[in-house]
């Protein structure tokens, strides 16, 4: 079964800004904010929570149009808490409102649609061996059932800081950020159809109909995650150029024990199942021993004639069963490497050499690794580490900007948690 970590990243997900990785390529407009004092317009910076720089896509006429918002007004109420006289009710499968928000409803089928569909992206991005399995899936389902009051705060909180953008975002800079929003959202089902070998979108609409995934619904929902994301970077961009070389110095300093490198590997892996669902077997069709050995023969002299990281990633995303499918190894020293019984020879193999092709010895497979880089035990000096510690800094302001923000939104906002015996209209 999925641990219960894993799927609390997967619940992080449906909420913009709490998990920033480099893969996360939201949106490329910089939003620029009506400030309600008198301003100059002043174009915010591209850098983001991230630490790179993203392109400038509003040329100068664009960012003419638009100019800077003001924070909302500072309050001190407790986050996540209920009106005063508000009761939040045992949230159970109604398939109505469960969650008005200055007036605005959050519906169940909005909270499962989004919660299905970014288990599907964790399940395809991490998990694929074990994407058909149902019995996990069902225990994955089950979890999000129970973690529905979880999955419904986050998305009041998005639906908060959706609502101000659109009040304070002027009407040519929402028209953008749509915009790109739905260039996005459009990558992302391109990007789902191709993982899961659709050919068309009604293919996709069709499987996502069976697992009571509704398209439209997702589309919304991604959309308004996008905007309130972007507007809550853009609110906090600002603290992050506040950040001079001696804050990072001082952080070094203090921190020094992390920047300290044990010996370590980095590998990437193929796995060929042997089993039932293996990707060179047809729907239905029985594992055979033979096949899956000469398949995996086949794989392993392909991997063989590689010659960079990236050659081999693309073979791993075409035939790997395994549970990346970017074909990155588990683990990086001899403690931590999996499967177990490859890492002494993973250990051992020399960087830019593919080592043996190994028979699971539970019968289960084929292991086809590639050593990446093997690196000595050293302390990362300050120059190099400064764009770790910058990210660090960064990712503690915006944790704490961004409950700040939300306190503040929550303490202005009606919400309202409609009472189950009271019918919905």
């Amino acid at each position: 079964m999925l641990h219960k970590a894993s799927l609390a990243l997967l619940v992080s997900l449906i909420i913009p800004g709490c998990t920033w990785g480099d893969d996360r390529d939201w949106l490329h407009h910089t939003i620029h904010l009506r400030r309600e004092l008198p301003s100059p317009p002043q174009p915010l910076t591209t850098a983001t929570i991230r630490g790179r720089h993203e392109p400038e896509t509003l040329n100068e006429t664009d960012a003419t149009l638009l100019a800077q918002a003001s924070p909302p007004s500072p309050t001190t109420p407790s986050l996540g808490t209920p009106l005063e006289g508000k009761t939040r009710p045992e949230l159970q499968p109604l398939g109505g409102v469960l969650v008005r928000v200055n007036g605005e409803p959050i519906l169940e089928e909005e909270v499962r649609s989004l919660a299905r569909w970014m288990l599907e992206e964790y399940l395809q991005r991490h998990r694929p061996a074990s994407f058909n399995d149902e019995a996990e899936r069902l225990a994955i389902e089950a979890e999000v059932s129970r973690r529905l009051h979880e999955v419904l705060e986050q998305l009041i909180d998005r639906e908060l800081l959706y609502q101000e953008a659109e009040k304070r975002v002027p009407p040519r800079g929402m028209e953008l950020v749509r915009k790109a929003a739905q260039q996005e959202i459009e990558r992302q089902l391109l990007r789902r159809r191709q993982q899961m070998g659709f050919r068309t979108e009604d293919e996709l609409r069709e499987y996502l109909a069976q697992h009571r995934i509704s398209l439209p619904t997702l589309r919304r929902q991604i959309e308004r995650n996008l905007i309130a994301e972007e507007y809550l970077r853009t609110l906090i961009r600002p603290k992050f150029e506040q950040i001079d070389r001696r804050q990072l110095w001082d952080y070094y300093q203090r921190h020094l024990d992390k920047f300290h490198r044990p010996e370590h590997v980095e590998w990437q892996y193929i796995f060929i199942s042997a089993r039932e669902g293996a990707r060179h077997l047809q729907p239905g069709e029985p594992p055979d021993p033979a096949k899956a050995r000469a398949h995996a023969e086949f794989v392993y002299a392909l991997a063989q004639q590689t010659k960079t990281a990236e050659e081999f990633s693309r073979l791993a995303e075409q035939y790997t069963d395994g549970p990346s499918r970017n074909g990155q190894g588990e683990g990086h020293d001899l403690n931590t490497i999996r499967p177990v019984e490859i890492a002494q020879l993973v250990w051992k193999t020399p960087p830019g050499q593919v080592g043996p092709l190994v028979a699971a010895p539970d019968g289960r497979g084929y292991h086809i690794f590639r050593v990446h880089k093997h690196e000595p035990a050293r302390t990362v000096p300050f120059d190099e580490a400064c764009l770790e510690i910058r990210r660090q800094l960064q990712n503690e302001i915006f944790l704490a900007e961004r409950e700040r923000i939300l306190r503040e939104l929550r303490a202005k906002a009606h919400i309202e948690y409609p009472a189950k015996s009271t019918p919905l209209r």
